[in-house]
């Protein structure tokens, strides 16, 4: 049984054995350098306990059996000679597991299902960033024991993760002993692809160094230090558990702290001995879980402020809000650009940590409104890739650069290669360009633009030009898959389109505003692009997603026995006769990017595209909510809403054990931010024209703008603009220019 308690934390109130895969990846605790599920302690069952790293990545082999059996799956969707082919594929590494502390009360270990619990309440602190379980257990012969676990990932030092268990007897005085080591028999995909280097022991102190064993076979080390009044009375070796066994001292109340300091080579310098450099750093740390706690607590709150929105008057949408912006926190990384952000966060090893368009689409907005140091990580993270990506386009006959659809260590293309239409999704090459447009619309980061961003965007539109089509005295792309991958192998997919031209024009005004050198000839074929690139729409307003699309069914025919299910899909349908959409790929364009459509008839496409989306992907909720508010439908933005907020809680799909659906989670800011609040920013400036909520009693956001904070309220129909810290800022409302110096009220 689990849902919000009294201060709105997630928690569990009673242990129920079938609900822990789903709590491990809900309960996980995280930094954006490292995930771990919220297993438990004492014993971490397979597929259940997790810990990972950013960009800490090998290689695993895929056991994949798909086979088609409807004309759509033959077709559309499977190509089966390169399943023939398919064996291995990158995959984040589930490294060896450092939680455990396995105690032992006379003599017997505790376990949930063993003795009797008494009673059982875990929760994720959202305000402290603490996972926090007490458990007050029964063995067999009455002696009780209340248990305290807590831990965290810390935010004041990315590399340490801490751990304090109290351990207190209620009716006896039985000898306490406890276990504390590493799992080392963990599985990634069911293999075992790390092999251990050297294992030391110094008193209580433990040092553990191993490397991923099959492809990139990066190295990691971990150092543990403990405190704890008792003594080592010997070391252990398990079925692949390695660590000390401790005699704590006789006491009314038992304290046992695990301090954790985890690194790769990635972290570091190359020619480092990572297993030096880890023992050193843990050297340095203090062992006080308190003091821990009390640094990672500082830098949480103030990295936490600016994305923490407040809703008052609906309990479950403030507590459910936060969750999803904590889960979003955590997933990216916030000192470095080693790697960017995954579609499971670092909550799970689905979908293998690559980096797809979700980053620039739905998750870089969450952190260039809230914390824009991080959302440049995730673009240097990209323009790390560029060199590859080059190599992409030439291979494929192409200039400039092609970026992976999915993303991993070199940047080369590492979807599987059973798919068609992911190899077709080179919208991929305008949301990158998007992504980098929009942080310097957000921010003005001239420097970043000018040493990195235009040559991204440069190398992209180059490939541009190669791929677009000259004909019927206009330009057109073809045989394409948009954001909808229900239907690949389309021609002028609408928000293919509209970015890319976007991308173009916006290109052109960049090379004069830094005065970024071009050629001519570039320059005049880029504006030639950039002015007849086709931008699909009827004479009734009505944006049609691709070539065709309104000549198709609005019905599913269905065919097969039902395969198509595991492949996100609701149906066993013949989705290439239908149209029936996955998620949204029109309604992007009025919502979640910003490329100068006409919104004359937004509320026509948008009623329209509504229902023809079948919602199977995750990410149409937010997008939906969105697009509820800004059409004044606020009944149905309460539903995508919540739906966006409790994905993975209320286990929409069925699937949240794998790990969170990120981008989802991050859209439940987003959906208060750009949908009740109207916030949107060009190349023109910032715009907010709010769409008031009048289930809420009051709405409190925050979003950063070119330095500036700004507070936002809404209470009664009444919403407030506030400068908290920065310069003044202008911007528009109702199309009425403002000057933002203090505070600023409009009334609906």
């Amino acid at each position: 049984m689990y849902g919000l308690n009294e201060k709105k934390f997630l928690s569990e109130s009673v242990y129920d054995i079938a609900d822990e895969p789903l709590l491990a990846t809900l309960f996980t605790t995280g930094n954006g350098y490292m995930g771990v599920r919220g297993s438990f302690e004492e014993f971490a069952s397979q597929r259940i306990q997790g810990a990972f790293v950013r960009g800490y990545i090998d290689e695993i082999v895929e056991v994949c059996e798909p086979f088609a059996d409807n004309e759509y799956m033959k077709k559309y969707y499977l190509n089966e000679e390169g399943l023939k082919t398919f064996e291995k594929q990158d995959s984040c590494v589930n490294m060896p597991d450092f939680l455990q502390i396995r105690i032992s009360v006379g003599g017997k270990t505790f376990y949930p299902w063993e003795g009797k619990i008494l009673s059982w309440n875990r929760y994720l602190d959202t305000e402290n960033a603490e996972y926090v379980r007490t458990v007050v257990w029964s063995d067999d012969e009455g002696n009780k024991t209340r248990f305290i676990f807590k831990r965290f990932a810390s935010f004041a030092n990315q590399n340490v993760y801490c751990q304090k268990v109290t351990i207190k007897p209620l009716n006896h005085s039985l000898p306490v002993c406890v276990r504390s080591g590493i799992d080392t028999a963990v599985k990634t995909g069911g293999q075992f692809i790390t092999a251990t280097d050297a294992y030391t022991v110094d008193g209580a102190d433990l040092h553990y160094a191993f490397h991923a064993v099959n492809k990139y076979c990066f190295k990691a080390a971990y150092a543990i230090k403990h405190a704890f009044a008792g003594k080592v009375v010997g070391e252990y070796s398990d079925n692949g558990s390695v660590g000390v066994e401790i005699a704590l001292d006789s006491a009314k109340e038992y304290t046992f702290e695990k301090i954790t300091f985890i690194g790769t080579e990635r972290d570091i310098e190359s020619g480092k001995n990572v297993a030096d450099w880890v023992k050193e750093s843990a050297n340095a740390l203090s062992v006080s879980y308190t003091e821990q706690r009390s640094a990672s607590v500082k830098a949480y709150k103030g990295y936490f402020s600016n994305m923490d929105v407040k809703i008052e008057g609906d309990v479950e949408a403030d507590g459910y809000l936060r969750f999803a912006s904590y889960h979003t926190a955590i997933s990216a990384p916030m000192h470095d650009h080693v790697h960017g952000i995954s579609a499971k966060g670092l909550t799970g090893e689905r979908y293998n940590q690559f980096v797809w368009w979700d980053s620039e689409i739905h998750q870089l907005p969450y952190f260039i409104l809230t914390a824009p140091k991080t959302a440049k990580n995730l673009l240097m993270y990209r323009y790390t890739m560029l060199k590859q990506s080059k190599k992409n386009a030439e291979k494929n006959g192409m200039d400039g650069a092609m970026y992976a659809f999915c993303s991993s260590v070199t940047g080369d293309e590492r979807v599987w290669q059973y798919v068609r239409h992911p190899f077709m999704q080179v919208h991929i090459n305008s949301d990158i360009p998007y992504g980098v447009i929009n942080y310097y619309n957000h921010t003005g980061d001239k420097e970043f633009v000018k040493n990195y961003g235009l040559e991204m965007i440069h190398e992209c539109l180059k490939y541009w030009r190669c791929r677009v089509v000259e004909r019927n005295g206009r330009y057109e792309i073809l045989q394409v898959t948009g954001t909808d991958e229900h239907h690949p192998y389309v021609d002028n997919d609408a928000y293919t389109n509209y970015c890319v031209a976007y991308i173009f024009r916006r290109f052109l005004a960049l090379v004069e505003e830094f005065s970024y050198e071009i050629s001519a000839e570039e320059k005049a074929a880029f504006a030639d692009i950039a002015e007849r690139l086709y931008r699909p729409v009827l004479e009734n307003g009505m944006i049609p997603q691709f070539d065709g699309y309104f000549s198709l069914s609005r019905g599913l025919e269905e065919q097969g026995k039902g395969t198509l299910k595991q492949f996100q899909m609701k149906k066993s349908g013949l989705y290439h006769k239908s149209q029936i959409i996955k998620q949204p790929d029109v309604a992007l364009l009025y919502t979640m990017v910003n490329v100068g459509v006409d919104k004359t008839h937004y509320a026509q496409n948008w009623d329209y595209y509504e229902q023809m989306c079948e919602s199977s992907s995750s990410l149409t909720f937010p997008v939906h909510a969105i697009a509820c508010a800004h059409n004044g439908r606020m009944l149905s933005f309460y539903k995508n809403f919540m739906d966006t907020l409790k994905i993975d809680v209320d286990d929409i799909h069925g699937v949240g054990w794998q790990g969170v659906h990120s981008g989802c989670l991050a859209g439940g800011y987003l959906a208060v931010v750009y949908g009740l609040f109207g916030v949107e920013v060009s190349e023109n400036g910032l715009s907010i024209n709010p769409n008031v909520m009048p289930f809420f009693d009051k709405v409190t956001a925050h979003i950063l703008y070119q330095g500036t904070k700004l507070c936002l309220t809404m209470e009664k129909g009444v919403v407030t603009i506030k400068r908290v810290s920065g310069k003044a800022v202008n911007l528009l409302c109702g199309g009425n220019k403002v000057k933002i110096t203090n505070e600023f009220e409009i009334k609906g």
